[in-house]
């Protein structure tokens, strides 16, 4: 079950359009946070977190081939008939298919790029391994990081788990090759393939007031 009432009048208002300044703007800022975010855990734990950031062509197959397999696992579980995730992919239409849809697709490649990065940067490079040298060992690390990263992601049950389970495979592919750089081709392609195939582009025009709204009228 949600942790959202799905009938709330919150959930079910669509969240307001955005043109692909904004959505870029807002990514560029959001996930540039997470990389001071990344130094500092580093830094209180004494490490640098890209000491483990090294290019291999395994490491990189590892990314492309998980990334794919992945999305597409994704993708199938939510053409399920399940009530849960029926709500799960209403949610998204009415709050991240506003949010991204006047995105590019050359946006969109910039926006999976920073996600992988920045992301990984912190949970990976930085909070895991920072939790790996306490007393929670690596696999406590893996989880605990992995509930921090579906708690980001949190807008729905649905989605905090689903986001904690990538969390876990993110996880365990950084502790198999002891390297950020599978983890982030895994997370970049991941979500570029979501956002190329599951949000159709919708450019925004201006009405008369100045106000943004789809093309199309809607």
């Amino acid at each position: 079950m949600s942790d959202i009432d799905e009938d709330s009048d919150e959930v079910n208002t669509p969240s307001e359009p955005m043109d692909r300044h904004q959505i870029m703007g807002m990514s560029v800022l959001v996930e540039g946070l997470l990389v001071p975010g990344a130094f500092l855990v580093g830094w209180w734990a004494g490490f640098d977190p890209m000491e483990k950031l090294v290019f291999t062509w395994a490491d990189m197959g590892w990314g492309f081939g998980a990334g794919i397999v992945l999305a597409l696992v994704v993708m199938a579980v939510l053409l399920l008939p399940f009530s849960p995730i029926k709500a799960f992919k209403g949610l998204m239409e009415r709050h991240m298919f506003p949010m991204l849809a006047a995105s590019t697709y050359p946006d969109r490649v910039g926006i999976a790029l920073l996600a992988g990065f920045c992301e990984e940067l912190l949970f990976r490079g930085a909070i895991q391994p920072a939790l790996g040298m306490t007393l929670l060992g690596p696999w406590g690390a893996l989880i605990i990081s992995s509930v921090l990263f579906g708690a980001l992601h949190g807008l729905s049950g649905v989605y905090f788990f689903l986001a904690m389970g990538i969390s876990l495979i993110l996880g365990g592919l950084y502790q198999f090759t002891d390297n950020l750089l599978g983890p982030m081709i895994l997370h970049g392609v991941y979500d570029l393939i979501i956002l190329l195939l599951t949000i159709p582009y919708e450019p925004l025009k201006e009405d008369g007031n100045g106000e943004s709204a789809w093309e199309d009228g809607e």
